[in-house]
């Protein structure tokens, strides 16, 4: 009754306001988006320049297709992302609510950095557009902040967002790819992405800034703390791919990475991911060694900060005849963690120095992204559609 009431009452004041022009109401359409002005990389308030609610539905049965990416909070809560639309889940997966900020394209490509249940950013590439918008809820996508990041003359295309905490976050934007060279800019907030500036660059046709390789395609910007961060990609020179920095992404140089005995580098045949810090000072790199015949798979492991990595066990294709479809990896945490190569699923529950092999029920030629939040629990995208196992990977069934 008290709810009901507090209702009615609210919609009359609204009603009220709207009629008489008081307050400071703006029309709800997707065309008429509270957006900022200015460039957030100039704007040093500590709140975002634009705020918006969001009307969220539920999805109807058979609408759950065409996913790009999930990542499950836990095994109830998490987020998807596919073209053009953010999801929000809290039964596990059986229903998603669509909770997409309001004026994004229906065909923008997404990236995400998801903070807890409530909390994530994420950024909806825009076509030939020398912006970016960076959006942030904090109420499980009932309410959008967000900030513009001006990339003039350049067109930006956020590549990797990432924060390690509520306040300091970093994103990866890249302007063009030519030749074995990628144009790409480093920036970095200190306000929970309500505004952001530029730290490094390497612009095609300009000198580098700060050490920051023009040379390379890159796929990842990670952050284990507020100072020290690790770029990924790869590169068509020798050597496994890999740039640090331990001053918040402003300076960089490369780290010298041991290939595993019998393994070669030659000529772009090995790409590094995101690293996965469990701490500050533990975590993996997965490494992937795709000249072998068969291609490998290698979880490299530091202890000591990132200062060091060392190889465990090799994931292998099981046939060398078998065609190359891709490693596709879920950590869970420090020991446990599931790999696949697009055949079969392998799992580790002893830091990767062993896998044991697990042969699921269903075809993993399209498969896309695993996600497990248990050593049981885990979801897969696999040709745009989304799947669950309950039982470590050996039984899927389509959501």
């Amino acid at each position: 009754m008290h709810c009901k009431y507090y209702r009615l009452v609210s919609g009359i004041i609204v009603l009220i306001l709207m009629l008489t022009g008081c307050g400071n109401w703006q029309p709800t359409g997707a065309d008429n988006n509270l957006t900022s002005q200015s460039s957030a990389s100039l704007n040093g308030n500590n709140t975002f320049p634009s705020s918006q609610k969001n009307m969220s539905s539920t999805l109807s049965l058979g609408a759950l297709s065409n996913l790009t990416s999930i990542h499950m909070i836990n095994a109830m809560t998490g987020w998807a992302l596919s073209q053009g639309s953010l999801l929000r889940t809290i039964n596990g997966g059986v229903s998603w609510t669509n909770v997409t900020p309001k004026g994004v394209v229906s065909t923008s490509e997404g990236t995400l950095s998801a903070y807890d249940a409530q909390t994530i950013w994420v950024v909806f590439n825009k076509e030939s557009s020398t912006s970016i918008t960076v959006y942030r809820t904090t109420d499980g996508g009932q309410k959008w902040e967000s900030a513009e990041i001006n990339t003039t003359p350049w067109y930006g295309r956020v590549t990797s967002l990432d924060f390690f905490d509520l306040t300091h976050g970093w994103l990866l934007a890249s302007y063009d790819v030519s030749m074995g060279v990628e144009s790409v800019e480093v920036f970095q907030t200190n306000d929970s992405g309500a505004s952001w500036k530029s730290n490094a660059s390497a612009i095609i046709g300009q000198k580098p800034s700060n050490a920051l390789p023009l040379a390379g395609s890159k796929n990842g910007l990670v952050f284990s703390n507020q100072k020290n961060g690790w770029l990924t990609g790869f590169s068509h020179g020798d050597g496994i791919w890999l740039y640090s920095s331990s001053d918040e992404g402003r300076t960089w140089s490369q780290k010298t990475i041991v290939t595993p005995k019998g393994y070669h580098t030659d000529g772009g045949a090995v790409s590094t991911e995101p690293p996965h810090f469990f701490n500050q000072k533990e975590g993996v790199l997965p490494v992937e060694f795709r000249g072998e015949k068969p291609p490998a798979f290698v979880f490299y492991r530091t202890e000591d900060w990132g200062l060091s990595w060392t190889p465990t066990t090799p994931v292998q294709t099981a046939n060398k005849s078998q065609e190359y479809r891709g490693f596709h990896w879920s950590i869970i945490d420090s020991t446990h963690a599931f790999v696949s190569d697009g055949y079969q699923l392998y799992f580790t529950s002893d830091g990767s120095h062993s896998f044991v092999s697990v042969t699921p029920n269903i075809s993993l030629a399209k498969l896309q992204q695993l996600d497990f939040t248990s050593e049981k629990l885990g979801w897969a995208i696999i040709d745009g559609g989304l799947w669950r196992t309950m039982d470590g990977g050996h039984t899927w069934v389509q959501i």
